[in-house]
């Protein structure tokens, strides 16, 4: 079965036409969910951040653990994070240019289906020509309301997506409702720079019309809300959150 019919049976409301590179299951564009997003929506921010991501796969690899090498490998390898052993369904939630969908891919092999999910036209169309993989599927999404049905989604990587949502809490619940009970997800967010440096973040953040993380905030949320082995690591500027859905 191609992946494109397996997506489409994970659908709630399957589109009417299903012919193109990915499926847009985004009714319209959203109205601009801040500066940074608009940044992602645009050819040249993809481009950039595409470029960006390449730097660190190409490094992560050979950085020693004194200069951060764990969390960096942390970062990229998500298929490890989650477990993944072969034959899984995973949602790829912003995928962004398709860096770690390549992952993702290599991993559930070509028994498992992999969902590579992003709100941005130019980081798809980044992700479809990058990421030839037939275990792979693209589709434009909303991460405040998840196309999936409830408990299709055995595993999910979410980096660098939740400060851009315009509500944290239903985010987490969609993410919640979508992944099988029990089912691990990696998580990436921006965070807070530490001591006297965090007004600066705050400053930048406020004008990006983005958010940013302090330790614990993104993991305290979760555990209330029945996310359960929570656990929070520093990546400099990033906080890696990795958890199991509730129930």
């Amino acid at each position: 079965m191609s992946a494109r019919r397996r997506l489409l049976e994970l659908l709630a409301h399957p589109p009417s036409d299903t012919t193109g590179p990915w499926l847009d299951l985004v009714a319209g564009r959203p109205g601009s969910r801040g500066r940074v997003q608009d940044v992602w929506q645009s050819e040249g921010g993809a481009s950039g951040y595409d470029g960006l991501l390449a730097v660190g796969d190409r490094l992560e690899g050979v950085v020693p653990d004194l200069l951060g090498g764990r969390n960096l490998r942390a970062f990229y390898r998500v298929d490890e994070r989650l477990g993944l052993v072969g034959g899984e369904t995973v949602l790829d939630l912003a995928c962004g240019p398709g860096t770690l969908t390549r992952r993702l891919a290599r991993a559930v092999g070509r028994d498992g289906l992999v969902i590579a999910a992003d709100l941005s036209v130019p980081m798809l169309a980044r992700a479809a020509r990058s990421t030839p993989y037939a275990c792979v599927d693209f589709a434009r999404v909303d991460a405040m309301d998840l196309p999936l049905r409830d408990a299709t989604v055995d595993a999910m990587s979410c980096s660098l997506c939740l400060h851009l949502v315009p509500d944290l809490g239903t985010a987490l619940e969609e993410m919640a409702r979508v992944l099988r009970p029990g089912g691990p997800v990696a998580i990436a967010v921006p965070a807070h720079a530490p001591g006297p440096l965090r007004p600066l973040t705050e400053t930048l953040a406020r004008f990006g019309q983005a958010r940013l993380f302090g330790p614990g905030d993104l993991s305290g949320e979760m555990r209330s809300r029945g996310w359960t082995g929570v656990a929070e690591r520093s990546l400099g500027g990033l906080r890696l959150v990795d958890a199991r859905a509730p129930g």
